[in-house]
């Protein structure tokens, strides 16, 4: 690692060395007087400081001391616990990198499955190899360099309009299988339309299947959906329009069911 990187690593385990000790001082050590507690933080605030957690448990590797900062937000140290709030982040458009130090600390709490498959494991650290000069030989070949693996590739294989449940908006459902038509979970689907994107990931709804994700559409919206990071086919221009389709009573948006297979 260069000295510069050093640095830069340093710096940020500092700041939330720093968040988490200014935490404990202000809540345990000399409270101010607002009547307000960590325990009273709406989650999204407390979702901030779980990730400070996660990722001074990334650094400081002590479990105790990670648990004992969880019950100063009324966090119940328990993996399944975690793993929940983790899908709650992710649901509203969290980015997984925000919060993979918490994951890591679910999944050391006992947590598997369901939103971690998102996460994956850590990835092997890399030895770092001393360059060395070679010496020109005129009757050794050289050795050809490796070629980049190229990115998997997925295709549409199935598109269909359904009829959503009575009164209820309109979903796109999205099923990623892998070239044997196992499903995959973790794949990031993005959802582009005319004035933004955004993006979910399959496995969050195990219940529903491990290659499962949804989305829901806005009236009046017009949506593409790809898988981001690969090689993939889009469908284009989904929307929850019913038009001529003739549905249930009390049907007021279709819903979209999108299959998108590794190809072999």
């Amino acid at each position: 690692m260069s000295k510069r990187a050093l640095s830069g690593a340093l710096v940020a385990l500092a700041v939330a060395a720093g968040l988490g000790a200014g935490l404990f001082y202000t809540w345990i050590v000399d409270p101010i007087e607002t009547g307000s507690s960590p325990d009273s933080l709406y989650i999204g605030d407390k979702l901030v400081y779980l990730t400070v957690i996660g990722d001074l448990y990334a650094y400081e590797g002590d479990l105790e001391e990670a648990q004992a900062r969880l019950a100063l937000l009324d966090v119940r140290a328990d993996g399944p616990t975690l793993a929940s709030l983790i899908e709650q982040y992710l649901d509203g458009g969290g980015a997984p990198e925000d919060v993979r130090n918490l994951a890591r600390l679910a999944q050391d709490l006992g947590a598997s499955g369901g939103v971690l498959l998102v996460f994956g494991p850590p990835p092997t650290p890399t030895t770092v190899v001393p360059t060395v000069t070679p010496t020109l030989n005129p009757l050794v070949s050289p050795t050809p360099l490796p070629t980049a693996t190229p990115l998997p590739a997925f295709r549409l294989v199935e598109r269909t309009a359904l009829c959503a449940e009575p009164q209820q908006p309109g979903r796109i459902r999205v099923w990623v299988m892998d070239r044997a038509g196992a499903e995959m979970a973790g794949v990031e689907v993005s959802v582009s339309w005319a004035e933004g994107q955004d993006h979910f990931f399959t496995g969050l709804r195990p219940e529903m299947g491990l290659g499962y994700g949804d989305f829901e559409m806005q009236p009046r919206v017009v949506y593409d959906v790809t898988l981001a990071g690969v090689d993939a086919e889009t469908a284009q221009g989904l929307s929850a329009a019913l038009g001529a389709r003739t549905c249930p009573s009390g049907t007021v948006a279709l819903d979209w069911r999108l299959i998108f297979q590794e190809s072999p």
